[in-house]
């Protein structure tokens, strides 16, 4: 993932983003709510 690189890795094969760490301090947080809403397929969730 482009937009939060800190928070999200790609797996071995690139098919599939995952949450590799929460978000630590406010840009983060900012960085991986940019990423939930550019994400075309609605992958990424949130649970409050």
């Amino acid at each position: 993932m482009d937009t939060a690189p800190e928070n999200f890795k790609m797996n071995d094969d690139e098919s599939n983003a995952y949450v590799y760490k929460q978000p630590e301090d406010d840009e983060e947080k900012e960085l991986c709510e940019e990423a939930l809403e550019a994400c075309p397929v609605n992958a990424i969730g949130n649970d409050g």
